[in-house]
């Protein structure tokens, strides 16, 4: 019961990586706010909340609309008072090369995974002297990702944007632990965003073949309790393809490069 009578606000709540992490929070004894855009989904994650402290909260929002994030916050002060973890969990990535994805997609991606987790970090700050953030990042913001360049980029602004936050507000108790993600087995790419705005609608192989989201969870909290600044939580071969960026840039952008003639094709 490591997280016993603590305040958790988890964001994309209502489905994957956000979900396994409400149970695992609940389960050891903490308060959890489940937040999404879906209503219906977060009731029915609450509903199968069990063992755990308290009955948990349900605060829908939408992390592209700052009047929605602020009615939020003041919803969860007002039961609570505080929080003392912000899980910013929800995000959204894309399968579109840069020449033909709209600049609408591009400006819709940092709402949601940059914008949005920012403005509300903002605002849960300054409900308590202290606290913790935990940012979930992606193994795609360490090197940039065809296809998903929106994605690589927003998460790379956010994980420096949050260094430069807990580095600000270190005097102050604020402590920040990123998750550099890679595949796990979510719909994280049936919701990817097209060129023209749509839905990408399948599943990668990639990701049906990624991490039991159960485990990654585990491991997020055995991160987070020990206070980790930075978490790598990946199969070997991202791992290696992040240390491949970091030594051999030049390896390692000759090994990303498409095909000429097939660069404008999604997959």
């Amino acid at each position: 019961m490591r997280f016993k009578g603590k305040v958790v606000w988890i964001t994309g709540a209502s489905s994957g990586i956000g979900e396994t992490l409400a149970n695992a929070f609940h389960k050891e004894g903490a308060h959890v706010v489940l937040s999404a855009r879906r209503a219906a989904e977060l009731n029915r994650v609450a509903g199968d909340l069990t063992g755990g402290a308290g009955d948990p909260m349900v605060v829908p929002l939408d992390l592209a609309d700052e009047a929605s994030l602020t009615h939020a916050a003041g919803l969860v002060r007002e039961r609570f008072g505080a929080v003392d973890i912000l899980v910013n969990n929800a995000g959204r990535t894309m399968r579109a090369t840069v020449s033909n994805a709209r600049m609408a997609v591009f400006r819709d991606l940092f709402e949601t995974n940059f914008f949005g987790p920012l403005a509300l970090a903002k605002l849960v700050m300054t409900a308590r002297d202290g606290g913790r953030i935990v940012v979930i990042s992606s193994i795609a913001a360490k090197y940039s990702t065809p296809l998903r360049s929106g994605y690589s980029a927003s998460k790379a602004a956010l994980e420096r944007i949050f260094g430069a936050l807990q580095a600000e507000e270190w005097a102050n108790g604020i402590r920040v632990t990123t998750i550099v993600l890679g595949s796990a087995n979510t719909n994280i790419s049936v919701n990817a965003a097209t060129a023209d705005g749509g839905t990408y609608g399948k599943k990668n192989k990639i990701q049906a073949d990624g991490m039991d989201p159960v485990q990654v969870a585990n491991r997020i909290l055995d991160a987070v309790a020990r206070g980790r600044r930075e978490v790598m939580i990946a199969p070997l071969w991202q791992c290696w393809h992040v240390w491949r960026a970091r030594f051999f840039p030049g390896w390692s952008a000759r090994a990303l490069r498409l095909p000429k003639r097939n660069h404008v094709r999604e997959t």
